[in-house]
């Protein structure tokens, strides 16, 4: 039997090791490491050297953006976005409508802004991001400068280098945060060297990798930095309140969620993000914890609720069914998320490799793939490896690792086309959140575990700065590297279409903006020149259409494009003729028809056109099978038939069918009145004529055949007034 010393002995036993193993728990897998102490005042001069490093460094990454003009999907956002144009008077429309709304008005005129909300559906949901282009209103309103072509015509207004600057200062900004909430996760440093501490290497890692060029050189990236700042101080506030028990931290917590919600629906995966690192990283009482979600809750409902009322609900069946805009449209459901599989392996790479890069994901840089494939098979075998991993780590050890792996996975559920389609396979941005995962796992297996290999502590010191330097120059060499490619469309899409040679979208806007380039005055007045750069865009073009053949853009460029390079008139309609077979309302490829049989009159006559008048006819005919209402096209098809094919009778057919779909140009009364004349109805050439002369009175020759018209029907007078005008407007 025990005696009472043995039996009291043995329960403080019990209680140690209870203690211990309590205390085991709670570390994370850095707390092993002592603490070095350090005062108070100390710790506040190298947190201001830490962000004074972090301001510094962020500007000489990013200083290189700050010449560049906008680029990309910046027209959609600003230059061409009539609600942005307006400034601050067009911020309540920002605010009604999907954020596209306005650069959708821009090229529909006529049509009110429901009515483009209504028709313009392209991505599952819409999208109701207000907030980062009421930021842009704002910098036109105060700062905006007006902006003219090469031709001296206004284009838009706008101020790239203040938007470029903004983007740094909000990218620094969201960094800074970013240490701040480390320091309060991981407040331990086993070195004493401020510049080492887990916090620091994590935010250095985060503010220079590659991959988050896209989010802050291509300035419509701002609502990914917007949104994950918004995100952040969120979670900084909720942690401020859990520390203090103030509930103007509740406030400020949901105020900045909202707002990070407002600038990208992406915030909504914080309502995950910041229970679980409330979870890893305090002791509060799930009561309290509690208390700090409900706040996000409502914020995250206010803004469901007000997206709903402005795109409303439900309709997804009726998106995107196209393949640029739904790049699983022709896949089956098994191909589908084995190809989605293979994107989350590439996102894996990048993070790791960030090379090649490109904004370009689009079909079929990236092919359809099945489970056959190991490029489907191995990342789900990965992932499934990480996710058990995190649900370990979460339930039993709450280890950095684990929390690294959710702060990556959560994000980037919503844009992995795991759950909704999001327009394309994937994109560089789509991470930008999720990288902060990444590092986070690099920063530990660098902070962690180099002093378990090297012992001594100064060795391991300078291990980890060599590291530090190695990783961190390699990635700002391909940081400033890679802002150069986003000076402009011009530099973007002939970039990348090198790397993106496989997608339809990249080589069309690459032939289309070479295309637009040799319009240039001093490219167009070189002949040579001005041919090489429209060879090289119809090259292009062709790739698209080898990749997409019914890719509606790429067609339109092509007839463009041809036109343009030596007047090929018959392959320009070839071509838009494609797109309005597809698409016969589509209304670029009509003007664009319109333009190019407006110039055929005079290219037919002076025989500049390379396509015969034969060739021409058969795609004027071919166009009016399509478009039965083309009156520009009955004009062409009757002057071709009347003063080449000499068939007067069928030239009158069409010119008639031209009028009665309502034909407003002198030049076809003109030729109408001349088959007339042909003809001998002397009557109805001098009636033709005369409107002709009515809307174009300073066209001299139509006075001298009005005055003919009046002769061969017998009324001198008449003839010899015109006559005499004509005399007159010739000697002026």
């Amino acid at each position: 039997m025990l005696s009472d010393y043995e039996i009291c002995n043995k329960m403080a036993n019990k209680t140690r090791k209870k203690q211990k193993h309590k205390s085991k728990r709670q570390e994370t897998a850095i707390t092993n490491i002592q603490e070095v102490k350090v005062s108070t005042p100390a710790k506040k001069i190298n947190d201001l050297y830490a962000y004074l490093i972090i301001i510094v460094f962020g500007f000489v990454l990013y200083a290189n953006t700050l010449n560049h003009d906008y680029a990309l999907d910046d027209a959609i956002v600003i230059i061409r976005n009539q609600f942005t144009q307006q400034g601050t008077s067009g911020i309540s429309d920002i605010l009604k409508y999907d954020t596209f709304t306005g650069f959708w008005l821009t090229s529909n005129p006529g049509k009110t802004a429901q009515q483009i909300q209504e028709e313009k559906k392209l991505v599952a949901g819409g999208r109701y991001r207000p907030l980062s282009l009421i930021s842009f209103a704002v910098e036109i309103e105060l700062f905006g400068k007006e902006i003219y072509d090469h031709n001296n015509e206004f284009l838009h207004y706008g101020n790239p280098k203040l938007s470029h600057f903004n983007n740094i200062l909000l990218y620094i900004l969201t960094t800074i945060i970013l240490f701040m909430i480390l320091k309060r996760f991981f407040p331990e440093n086993k070195n004493g060297k401020w510049y080492l501490s887990f916090p620091f290497i994590i935010s250095l890692l985060f503010l220079a990798h590659p991959i988050h060029t896209e989010a802050v050189a291509n300035i419509k990236g701002r609502d990914e930095i917007m949104t994950l700042l918004g995100s952040l101080l969120a979670l900084w506030f909720t942690i401020k309140y859990l520390d203090t028990n103030k509930s103007y931290n509740l406030i400020l917590s949901s105020l900045f969620l909202f707002l990070g919600l407002l600038s990208k629906e992406n915030a909504i995966t914080f309502l995950a993000v910041i229970p679980l690192s409330v979870y890893y990283f305090t002791n509060h009482s799930l009561h309290k914890n509690f208390i700090s979600l409900l706040p996000l809750l409502i914020a995250a409902g206010v803004f469901l609720v007000i997206r709903a009322s402005i795109l409303g609900v439900g309709g997804d069946k009726e998106i995107a069914q196209e393949i640029m805009n739904n790049p699983f449209i022709n896949a089956s459901e098994s191909e589908k998320y084995a190809t989605i599989f293979f994107t989350l392996w590439i996102y894996i790479k990048l993070l790791f490799y960030p090379h090649p890069l490109t904004y370009d994901y689009y079909p079929h840089q990236i092919e359809i793939i099945n489970w056959g494939n190991p490029g489907a098979f191995l990342p789900l075998m990965f992932y499934l490896a990480i996710g058990v991993y995190a649900v370990y780590g979460l339930l039993k050890k709450k280890d950095v690792i684990s929390y690294s792996i959710w702060f990556y996975l959560i994000p980037l559920s919503v844009v992995s086309n795991m759950f909704f389609p999001v327009g394309t396979f994937m994109n560089e941005r789509f991470v930008f959140i999720s990288s902060i995962g990444f590092c986070i796992f690099t920063g530990y297996l660098i902070y962690n575990y180099i002093p378990k290999f090297i012992k001594d502590a100064q060795s391991s010191s300078y291990a980890i700065t060599m590291i530090l330097i190695a990783i961190l120059s390699l990635y700002s060499i391909k940081t400033i590297s890679r802002n150069k490619a986003w000076e402009n469309d011009f530099v973007l899409f002939t970039t990348d279409v090198k790397t993106s040679y496989n997608s339809a979208k990249s080589t069309c806007s690459a032939g289309g903006k070479i295309l637009e380039e040799a319009q240039k005055p001093h490219i167009f007045e070189n002949k040579a020149l001005h041919d090489k750069y429209c060879l090289q865009a119809i090259e292009y073009l062709e790739r698209s259409l080898e990749i997409y053949p019914e890719y509606i853009d790429a067609l339109n460029l092509m007839g463009n494009a041809h036109f343009q390079y030596n007047m090929n008139i018959a392959k320009s309609l070839k071509y838009y003729n494609k797109v309005l077979r597809l698409r016969p309302r589509h209304n670029i490829a009509y003007s664009n028809s319109k333009i190019v049989i407006a110039r055929a009159h005079g290219l037919i006559n002076s025989g500049e056109s390379v396509a015969t008048y034969d060739e021409i006819l058969s795609e004027v005919l071919e166009l009016l099978k399509i478009r039965p209402d083309h009156a520009e096209a009955y004009h062409l098809a009757g002057t071709i038939y009347g003063r080449f094919k000499e068939d007067l009778h069928t030239a009158i057919k069409y010119f008639e069918l031209a009028k009665k779909h309502n034909i407003n140009i002198a030049s076809f009364y003109r030729d109408f009145a001349v088959a007339y004349g042909m003809l001998h109805n002397y009557r109805d050439a001098l009636n033709h004529f005369l409107k002709a002369q009515e809307l174009d009175p300073d066209d001299v020759q139509t006075y001298y055949n009005i005055a003919i018209t009046y002769n061969m029907i017998g009324d001198m007078p008449k003839a010899n007034e015109y006559f005499a005008i004509y005399n007159r407007m010739k000697e002026k």
